[in-house]
C-alpha cells in the first residue's frame, strides 16, 4: 500500500451463507474483497448524504428527477455483472 497509511487489521465474522455465495475470485483475497466492498458502501453513504441534503433544502426527489440516475446505477450493475462474467471466463479458460 504505497503512500497510504498502514492498514488496521480488524477481526471480522462472515455468514458462512454469504461466503460461500462468493466466487472464488472474491475468496481468494478476502481482504481486497472487503476493501472493495467498504469503498462501494463509503460512496452509497456519501452520496445518501448529499441526496439528505439536498432534499432537506429543497424537498423530495421525484421520479423524473431520479431517472436519469437510477438508470446510471442499472447500467453500472449490468456492467459490473458483465466484468465479473468475464472474469470467471476468463479463469476457467
Amino acid at each position: 500500500m504505497a503512500g497510504r497509511d498502514a492498514a488496521i487489521k480488524k477481526s471480522v465474522t462472515i455468514d458462512p451463507e454469504l461466503l460461500e455465495r462468493l466466487g472464488p475470485e472474491r475468496t481468494r483475497n478476502l481482504s481486497a474483497t472487503v476493501n472493495e466492498s467498504l469503498r462501494l458502501l463509503a460512496a452509497l453513504d456519501s452520496q445518501q448524504a448529499l441526496v439528505e441534503g439536498w432534499e432537506a433544502e429543497h424537498g423530495p426527489f421525484d421520479e423524473e428527477e431520479l431517472r436519469p440516475f437510477l438508470e446510471a446505477a442499472m447500467r453500472a450493475q449490468i456492467q459490473n455483472t458483465m466484468r465479473v462474467l468475464a472474469e470467471r471466463r476468463a479463469g476457467s479458460a
